[in-house]
């Protein structure tokens, strides 16, 4: 692959996907009790809505990209409960503040320890904050919970084992896609993935915190809610047991897997077929972050996993995503409503036919979707062409017990999709298992993924080589390809065009990038006739389409995860 084309790109979607939304500030007026913190789902809640409710006032404000919020309440007096929503996914988290205190972060964990000392659902506190709950709301209280809700964590290993923590007023660094987070952001990432591989939310764990009354209970707690997920692949907080669907990008139907990190098994579910997991080596047989490799039918299989848990797979002939397990998601869950970029990956079963697709679609809170076609002609590429009702072939899609959709269309569109959420991430694959256009047919996937307004890099930002790992074929070719990313460094902005110019050590070629291009949450970039356009998860991963000067059309396919 081209470096100077490809891994730009796809350093772009992964490292600045998370950088837009958040001035901070607070509601009412400059004086009055000022409550500030960090909110966070594991990854910062940036341009997210912070609400306070105290003992006498209230108060709003806005989280900034990192995460970190100050809020004003005019005339309050402690205690006080907050709740921090997540623009994306629209999750909701909360924290309580006790007499003498203006310092408390909103994340996961805080939300275990509100439930524990208010044994009380959060969400119930937040809308009752009455003096009963307000009473609660010790020193002491908070401590004791605190010692519950840490004994909860511990259970799902080291990685996120809250000892010597502090979990409400402690400084943290949250994740975004220009800072790696600290160690307590990265427990916080272990407790959520397990939630997310175990197709569980932070809520479901709220309500088993609430009653808890003793640590020597904590390890049923954790296991009723998480089971096997508790087991994570060793220095992978990530990588959880449980069950996941290999999708490749040719049309082949969601295969369903199950990993299990405590046994270090991988076995495919239809045939019962297991196999062992060994940990990827570096040259110097040092474990690679985030990665391992199973011998199945005769080939290595490696596999890359994000922070979100969607990762990269590939052997010596295809190469694919993962996705953990959620048979309990469904399409009209408020987090899901919203608007996704969206690449297509087309390929022809009777021709040699191969090509990306971007485009843009709706997703409402019925479920129903709106597509909009996307036109890369054009100087400055665009989504905005509706796509007509009248003229598309509909796609109706139904639930199946499995936990997958089962979607068809007049025209003869067979596909099977899945979904997946997580604090931070809401995506939907859709594995095109036959599409006819004319007298030909083809299959593919189409993969959706919620994203944040991106804005422009820093001039003299840099990224450390083998920030991006990726798997893919060439525009042009047809060999897959693994490969990591060189350091490379901003050298210019123009935000009249919305672009910047990106160099990479050990090459004179640079790369104009584009924020927003074609439609919000895409990355578009241009190097030497190449052309590539790339989407990416908050969360660590990428899919990339680009075109060689003499291509015809986007036939470059990549999938990435961040490594660093």
């Amino acid at each position: 692959m081209k470096k100077p084309l490809s891994i730009a790109l796809l350093s772009t979607a992964l490292l600045l996907t998370a950088c837009g939304g958040g001035g901070g500030g607070g509601g009412g007026s400059t004086s009055g009790l000022t409550i500030s913190g960090v909110a966070a789902t594991g990854a910062a809640i940036s341009g997210g809505t912070i609400e306070v409710t105290c003992a006498t006032g209230t108060g709003t404000s806005t989280t900034n990209a990192d995460g970190t919020y100050t809020v004003t309440v005019t005339n309050g007096a402690q205690p006080c409960i907050l709740r921090a929503t997540d623009p994306i996914t629209k999750v909701q988290l909360h924290s309580i503040l006790e007499s003498g205190s203006t310092t408390t972060n909103i994340t996961p964990v805080t939300d275990l320890v509100v439930a524990n000392t208010l044994s009380s659902t959060p969400a119930t506190s937040f809308s009752n904050f009455d003096a009963t709950a307000r009473a609660k709301v010790t020193s002491s209280n908070i401590a004791s919970a605190v010692t519950m809700v840490k004994a909860v964590t511990a259970q799902l290993g080291t990685d996120a084992d809250l000892s010597g923590v502090d979990v409400m007023k402690g400084s943290m660094v949250a994740a975004t896609s220009n800072t790696s987070g600290d160690a307590t952001d990265k427990k916080i990432d272990a407790l959520m993935a397990a939630l997310s591989a175990a197709d569980k939310k932070i809520a479901d764990l709220s309500e088993q915190v609430k009653t808890l009354t003793s640590t020597a209970n904590a390890s049923t707690v954790t296991t009723s809610i998480v089971g096997n997920a508790q087991y994570a692949l060793a220095n992978c907080p990530y990588a959880r047991s449980g069950d996941f669907w290999v999708l490749d990008l040719i049309g082949t139907a969601p295969e369903a897997w199950n990993a299990n990190f405590n046994t270090m098994v991988l076995k495919k579910v239809s045939t019962n077929t297991t196999y062992a997991i060994t940990l990827k080596r570096d040259a110097s047989n040092n474990p690679v972050a985030c990665a391992f490799t199973s011998s199945i039918n005769g080939q290595t299989v490696e596999y890359r996993v994000s922070t979100g848990g969607v990762g990269v797979w590939v052997n010596s002939t295809d190469f694919g995503l993962f996705v953990p397990a959620q048979k309990t998601k469904v399409l009209t869950d408020a987090s899901f409503a919203g608007t996704y970029p969206a690449l297509g990956f087309i390929k022809g079963k009777s021709n040699s036919l191969r090509l990306g697709i971007p485009m843009n679609f709706e997703i409402k809170s019925d479920g129903s979707v709106n597509a909009y076609s996307c036109d890369l002609t054009k100087s400055t590429p665009d989504c905005a062409t509706s796509v007509s009702s009248t003229s598309a072939d509909p796609v109706t899609c139904t639930a199946v017990s499995n936990g997958t959709l089962s979607c068809s269309s007049p025209g003869g569109i067979s596909a099977t999709a899945v979904l997946y959420l997580t604090g931070s991430q809401a995506a939907l694959f859709m594995a095109v298992t036959n599409m006819n256009v004319g007298s030909a047919a083809y299959g593919g996937l189409i993969a959706l993924t919620k994203a944040p307004e991106m804005k422009l890099p820093a001039v003299g930002k840099t990224t450390e080589a083998g920030a991006i790992w990726l798997a893919g074929v060439e525009s042009g070719g047809n060999s897959i390809i693994t490969q990591s990313s060189p350091a490379s460094k901003v050298e210019s902005v123009n935000s009249t065009t919305n672009s910047f110019v990106t160099s990479f050590t050990g090459s004179t070629v640079t790369t104009t990038g584009y924020m927003n291009v074609p439609a919000k949450g895409f990355a578009y970039a241009s190097s030497n006739g190449y052309k590539s356009i790339a989407t990416g998860s908050t969360s660590g991963w990428a899919l990339e389409i680009s075109k060689s000067p003499t291509a015809t059309y986007y036939d470059g396919w990549s999938v990435a995860v961040k490594m660093k």
